[in-house]
């Protein structure tokens, strides 16, 4: 006997699981990295030992920073919470809210949390943050036309940017899913997602902090 779960648990869910998955994603990405170059590297596990040590932290702000600097993080997280809901991630049955956005919105919602993290460190008014903001922008620029040709090739394959269609028509046949085209953008989207700015080689010196 199957137990079917109800659709707006389901949907509830999506944006859960990513929450909990995403610190492991991230843990596994570094070990193989680490690997590759070969190092030992990190514990898979461990970004979720280094997001326990940093929620048990105080909150601060740096002096003369305005309000944005702390609404900024809230922003960013919403914004990477609400993609989930447009994107098969439990299941690729046609969610209720999978429809309110296609693959395209979802871009503009992640470079919505870029852009807020960005503007959050120009607003800190520390150098080595401006520094950090710069860098990441400009890996963005280099890594988000990989994901857009990514996306243009799904949907000029698939005939729309529906993620949950364009999941559809690559699960209609095997021909879809060895078809070059999805190869060759799989393997730039991994490549995309696996580059990330090399960590800073300096310790920048703390700057002056007041309680939030």
């Amino acid at each position: 006997m199957s137990t079917v779960l109800p659709v707006p648990l389901v949907q509830a869910l999506q944006p859960v699981t990513v929450l909990v998955a995403a610190p492991w994603l991230s843990g596994v990405i570094a070990k193989v990295e680490s690997r590759l170059q070969g190092r030992r590297g990190p514990r898979v596990l461990q970004p979720y030992y280094d997001l326990a040590k940093l929620f048990r932290k105080e909150s601060l702000a740096p002096a003369g920073a305005n309000w944005f600097f702390l609404a900024a993080p809230v922003v960013a997280m919403t914004c990477y919470l609400t993609v989930p809901l447009l994107i098969p991630v439990l299941t690729s049955f046609g969610l209720p809210l999978g429809y309110m956005g296609d693959i395209i919105g979802g871009g503009f919602l992640l470079a919505l949390a870029s852009f807020s993290v960005a503007v959050a460190a120009l607003e800190s008014g520390g150098p080595y943050a401006q520094l950090g903001a710069s860098r990441a922008k400009t890996f963005g620029a280099i890594t988000e036309p990989v994901v857009l040709f990514v996306v243009f090739t799904v949907a000029l394959v698939t005939g729309t940017d529906l993620p949950y269609a364009q999941a559809a028509t690559v699960r209609s046949s095997a021909d879809q899913i060895i078809r070059p085209a999805h190869l060759l953008a799989s393997a730039a989207l991994s490549w995309s997602s696996s580059t990330r700015p090399a960590a800073s080689l300096s310790r920048p010196t703390p700057a002056p902090t007041s309680s939030g």
